[in-house]
């Protein structure tokens, strides 16, 4: 029968309908791919030039069912040529329907949105009604998976007011997109009967995986509400159907909602079971949008859990995910210069490669970096061969001070201010709170778009000299948090526009992502340094900075101290109140030591209970002192662990002061150790040798 139909494509190529419909029956089986290939021979050996499109058009979506993504792409973009050749833009709609649905599971969604646009151009173009809603539908699912809710739902009623009935195969997605839509932006419950509703559409069961989807979309819905037992029970439902019918890529989608749930209620363990199947089975089916989240959520999990080596690892994956993403990207966009064989188009790309490989070497030095004023210096280098700049700055944002930390680079020397924003009357303040960009032309015109009043000059940067005019101002985002802004500017009227902001967009996202790696890298130094429960330095770090007071006191013939002091009965707070109250007593007692030692002293947590104070340059009669003083504070001290919880303490005190029997650190602290002994058969009290 199908050679039949394919003879008949000589006659009239209006036969290729017959041809389009027994092929879309089953597009996925092997059998059809045989078809597709005998049509894509057939066509190209009589030159029919609309039916080879669609051969290749179709073979784009066998090779997308495949997970073969950069395949899909490569012959829907053949069939969008040869339908450009042929002038039909009836049907080279579909081709970008085709390019439109792939990219968007790439997390391509720039790319994706292009070629939905353009779809959707040429369908009001021709009144091609049938593919202008399929095009829509797909297009809302893309600003979906974008979490652009509200652009989706404009969507969702642009497609309402089309005269045109959806088919039952378009009912599925548009349903499933308005429950999601409800979902986030709406409510939850109305979404629940979306999907009811959905389970009611007779093709629904035809369509196996659209099962395993509103399962998924339940346990969303049940997730919002704070139902988290039925949230679960529907993330598993779905999960067991995906597994059933080998459904890999939908499977992935429902473990990573899955985890989310249990991030939310603080099972970890099972979240990073969930997250580390994900990213198994993602990589091997390129499915990077899926395991870029997998990535993120671990880097948080581990982050919270103050795993700071496991959180950078995994932030590391993030970023390099991130990278391979958008240098696909841009891949694509060089690609697009066969669809028009212009000079100029040619000389456009061209350019566009270099500031992109130019963006690119800018900024793996700029995450390489953890110096903001080296990373400063960096993009003050390289960005006059992108832009035309005057003075250019970096501003690190301090939420929980509302404040920032500005680094401006002017005649080659960096000038460093801070900046509050309880008055907000600065542009980079508004660029923050608003999370907006902010592109002027000329400041003393145009600064009420933003502000009541004139912006003020940052402090360092008032001299009279300075006659700035267009300004840019980005802000740095990581993970929907500002974590600061960048900013350009110059004399010069009206010089910056679209172009230059994307420029310092990129270099924003770079950079914002520097300044994570440092706080990761910041926490992690600041764990090996100081213990978090008491913020005295750790073991490791006291012994080593006693290892250097003793070299130098030998050297230099100084005197120095230790005392060993430990709290008494303290196992008795922890076994009557709890950990929770006995680390909150642990922490009280810190600060009450804190405030009897001076800027001098070291002092570091040697185990549980037991700490160890080194008095630089000081004697034992004098340290005496210093060890009485502790004492009396602690023991005439109430500690208030809560509202009816309060308790006192003691402690013992064994000091020793360096003498020439000592041969190293470690016997200054054994001696004192023993004088702490001593101290501790009577309790509460301080001695020495």
């Amino acid at each position: 029968m199908f050679e039949k139909e394919l003879n008949k494509l000589i006659e009239c190529e209006d036969n290729i309908e017959c041809i389009k419909d027994i092929i879309s029956k089953d597009i996925y089986n092997e059998k059809q791919k045989e078809n597709i290939e005998r049509l894509l021979k057939f066509s190209s050996e009589n030159q029919l030039f609309r039916s080879e499109a669609w051969g290749y058009y179709f073979l784009g979506w066998y090779y997308f069912d495949e997970s073969n993504y950069e395949q899909a792409v490569d012959n829907f973009m053949i069939s969008y040529e040869l339908f450009d050749k042929l002038n039909n833009k009836y049907e080279i709609a579909y081709a970008c329907n085709g390019l439109t649905n792939v990219y968007c599971l790439m997390g391509q969604y720039k790319l994706s949105n292009e070629w939905g646009l353009k779809g959707i151009s040429f369908c009001e173009e021709t009144r091609n009604n049938k593919a202008m809603i399929i095009l829509l539908v797909n297009t809302c699912i893309n600003y979906i998976q974008m979490e652009y809710y509200d652009k989706a739902f404009e969507i969702i009623e642009s497609i309402e007011g089309i005269d045109s009935e959806l088919t039952k195969s378009q009912q599925i997605p548009y349903v499933l997109a308005k429950a999601e839509i409800e979902i986030n932006i709406g409510s939850p419950d109305k979404a629940l009967k979306i999907i009811e509703q959905a389970m009611k559409i007779e093709s629904v069961n035809d369509i196996k995986t659209v099962i395993g989807e509103l399962f998924k979309l339940k346990g969303m819905a049940y997730l919002k509400t704070g139902k988290y037992d039925l949230s679960e029970s529907q993330f598993e439902k779905s999960y067991n159907f995906c597994v059933k019918y080998d459904l890999i890529y939908e499977k992935c989608s429902t473990m990573l909602q899955w985890s989310k749930l249990c991030i939310l209620t603080e099972n970890y363990e099972k979240s990073v079971e969930l997250l580390n199947q994900i990213i198994i089975t993602s990589s091997s089916n390129k499915f990077n949008p899926i395991m870029r989240e997998a990535f993120h959520s671990l880097y948080s999990i581990y982050k919270k859990q103050g795993e700071s080596e496991k959180a950078l690892h995994y932030l590391e994956k993030y970023i390099k995910i991130n990278d391979e993403m958008y240098d696909y990207e841009q891949s694509q966009l060089m690609a697009e210069m066969n669809l028009n064989n212009t000079k100029r188009v040619a000389e456009q790309y061209k350019q566009l490669y270099k500031r992109t490989e130019l963006l690119s070497s800018i900024g793996q030095r700029i995450i390489s970096n953890l110096d903001l004023t080296l990373i400063i210096r960096i993009i003050h280098e390289e960005i006059s061969k992108l832009i035309d700049v005057d003075y250019f700055g970096i501003a690190v944002y301090d939420n929980e001070k509302n404040q920032s930390e500005y680094y401006f680079m002017k005649n080659h020397r960096i000038i460093c201010s801070t900046v509050k924003y309880d008055q907000e009357n600065t542009l980079g303040g508004y660029c923050i709170k608003n999370k907006e960009d902010i592109i002027i032309g000329n400041e003393k015109l145009e600064f009420q778009k933003y502000l009541y009043s004139e912006p003020r000059d940052i402090e360092g940067f008032e001299d009279e000299d300075d006659n700035i005019s267009s300004i840019i101002y980005t802000p740095m985002i990581i993970n929907e948090k500002v974590v600061g802004l960048m900013t350009a500017q110059s004399e010069k009227e009206n010089l910056y526009g679209k172009d230059e902001l994307n420029i310092l967009k990129i270099l924003a996202n770079y950079t914002a992502i520097a300044v994570e790696n440092a706080k990761v890298y910041k926490e992690i130094e600041n764990i090996a340094t100081y213990d978090s429960l008491t913020n005295f330095f750790t073991k490791t770090e006291i012994l080593k900075i006693g290892d250097q007071i003793y070299e130098k006191a030998k050297y230099n013939k100084q005197r120095f101290t230790v005392i060993m002091i430990d709290l008494d009965d303290f196992k008795i707070v922890n076994d009557t109140y709890g950990h929770v109250y006995g680390d909150k007593a642990m922490s009280l007692i810190a600060e009450t030591i804190s405030k009897c030692i001076r800027n001098t002293d070291h002092i570091g947590r040697f185990g549980g209970d037991e700490f160890l104070l080194i008095c630089s340059g000081t004697g034992l009669k004098e340290a005496l002192e210093v060890a009485e003083r502790i004492r009396k504070t602690i023991q005439s001290s109430i500690f208030i662990l809560d509202s009816e919880i309060n308790v006192r303490m003691t402690m013992s005190l064994g000091v020793h002061e360096c003498d020439e029997n000592d041969d190293s650190f470690t016997d200054v602290v054994k001696r004192a150790d023993q004088c702490l002994y001593l101290a501790k058969e009577t309790r509460n009290t301080v001695m020495s040798k």
